[in-house]
């Protein structure tokens, strides 16, 4: 990676870690990024950052070689849609949406442009207190040790908001019992907030069955969400394309190739992307 796109990534950055309270809240928004880190990066001590990490910082707070640029794609259209509602309105909705289709870079995208917009990558490693201590470190840095206390911070800050609105993504990870507790934060945060509860279908089955089996919580996650999950499937015929044209990539050859590479899946699409202007990046040099 050239120096000049990391001093672009840089400046991306520290306008992602401006919209914070403070700079630590930030780093724990990042996926393998430290407070520490950043202040070297506002110190301009760039080799302090390996090429692999420049380029997953850069995918998070919203720069790639060049800046990134969002296409209007069957996923990205829907989730905007849904997300705004869901904010307007307070209102809770489940969506069971496969991998690859862009759901993770929707909301992600999405939290950047909002004010008042959380989001929340669940793992199968979260247990109630992990989960809640890492929202709840949105609104505060030192935060209370017990999970009630936690579940307050958040509630309250919550409610003194204009239109808050709580992303909850990959929830299908999540064992019973913290999807339980995901289901009484909900409740806690009705009409207060506005929750979107995402994962893939297996997240759906596992309600549905959940509700048959008369088993404890699913009947009242199924209610919130009106009965009904909002479904998505398949990378749409266009998608490939969208996302190539919005990122300068037009070569017809180009746009073909990547739309075989990807299949029914878009992530790879930025890395291959990123290599074409990587190439292009470096016959430039060569001609100069």
């Amino acid at each position: 990676m050239i120096q000049e796109q990391k001093l672009q990534i840089r400046e991306a950055l520290l306008r992602y870690v401006s919209s914070f309270a403070s700079q630590g809240l930030a780093a724990r928004s990042l996926e393998g990024v430290s407070s520490s880190m950043i202040t070297k990066l506002r110190n301009y001590e760039l080799d302090a950052v390996g090429d692999a990490v420049w380029l997953l910082l850069a995918r998070q707070v919203g720069f790639y070689c060049g800046e990134w640029h969002a296409a209007d794609t069957s996923t990205y259209m829907l989730l905007r849609i849904l997300f705004a509602d869901a904010k307007h309105y307070a209102m809770v909705y489940g969506i069971a949406i496969e991998r690859g289709l862009g759901k993770t870079f929707s909301a992600r995208m999405y939290c950047r442009e909002h004010a008042n917009t959380y989001y929340m990558a669940c793992t199968e490693g979260h247990n109630r207190k992990s989960f809640i201590s890492e929202l709840a470190k949105n609104f505060a840095d030192d935060v209370p040790d017990k999970v009630p206390g936690m579940m307050q911070l958040v509630c309250d800050n919550m409610s003194r908001q204009d239109e808050p609105l709580l992303i909850i993504d990959d929830a299908h990870k999540l064992k019973d019992r913290v999807l339980h507790f995901v289901i009484s934060l909900t409740d806690c945060l009705m009409g207060l907030c506005g929750v979107v509860i995402m994962g893939n279908d297996d997240l759906r089955r596992r309600i549905v069955e959940g509700v048959q089996q008369n088993k404890e919580g699913f009947e009242t996650v199924y209610k919130m969400i009106g009965r009904r999950f909002v479904s998505l499937g398949q990378v749409g015929p266009n998608d490939a394309e969208l996302i190539c044209l919005a990122n300068d990539v037009k070569d017809e050859n180009r746009i073909g190739y990547i739309k075989e590479q990807c299949k029914n899946s878009l992530h790879p699409i930025a890395g291959l992307i990123q290599e074409i202007r990587l190439q292009g990046d470096m016959q430039d040099s060569l001609a100069a």
